[in-house]
């Protein structure tokens, strides 16, 4: 499979599962070839698939409410849910868990775990030279279930950590697997905020897909169902 087929299979996740992206040349955030405005995700070409699935996990992890919010790096849609999330009110409580577990980590296991569902060869969900030349290792720890952020997307409810009893009990797929794609939107009011201070996309070209099935599945559709 040839680098654009890979992202071609990418991008076409993200139009089934309801994550908003767009073509975007020259397009460079955290990663390159990637970068987020205003909840959406701006792809170059000839990005790589890895850095796709990694921004895109930032976004699908957020609580839905908030996802429009994030720009580039996404610490200040970060930093908007904790001026907006009572953890006081319900530490341990569904918003709580989801607004806590949008970290980085859960952004690598998100990648890793829509790489598998796409069918992605492990070194084009992450490859080699990322993550501080690291890729490697990250593969290992998230190939055998001890990566730091499946403990994270677990308690983010997305699914249960390994095949035991606890996820047969409760009905969750294990990591790999998950649940559903998107990370929820719990109603929170957002009032007053100044984190939203994107470029303003046009809606050309921008895809808006309502997801078709929530049980879908840094460096595209036979099996996207």
């Amino acid at each position: 499979m040839s680098t654009s087929q890979e992202l071609t299979l990418v991008t076409g996740f993200l139009t089934v599962i309801g994550l908003s992206w767009r073509w975007h040349a020259g397009a460079h955030g955290f990663c390159p070839g990637i970068d987020i405005v205003d909840g959406v995700l701006l792809i170059a070409p000839d990005a790589r698939a890895s850095a796709a699935l990694h921004e895109a996990g930032h976004l699908a992890t957020l609580p839905g409410e908030f996802r429009p919010y994030a720009q580039r790096n996404v610490s200040g849609v970060q930093r908007l849910i904790c001026e907006h999330v009572d953890f006081a009110e319900e530490p341990d409580g569904d918003l709580q868990r989801a607004a806590i577990q949008c970290s980085d980590p859960e952004a690598t296991a998100w990648a890793w775990a829509a790489g598998q569902h796409l069918g992605l060869p492990p070194k084009a969900i992450i490859q080699d030279d990322e993550y501080d030349g690291d890729g490697a290792f990250v593969r290992l720890q998230l190939a055998t279930r001890g990566y730091l952020g499946i403990n994270g997307l677990a308690h983010a409810g997305f699914c249960a950590q390994r095949p035991n009893a606890y996820a047969k009990a409760r009905g969750l797929p294990a990591f790999p697997e998950l649940r559903f794609w998107l990370q929820r939107n719990f109603g929170t009011p957002i009032v007053g905020s100044s984190s939203r201070h994107g470029a303003g996309l046009p809606s050309a070209g921008v895809r808006r897909s309502a997801p078709r099935d929530r049980g879908l599945i840094n460096a595209a559709s036979a099996n996207v169902q």
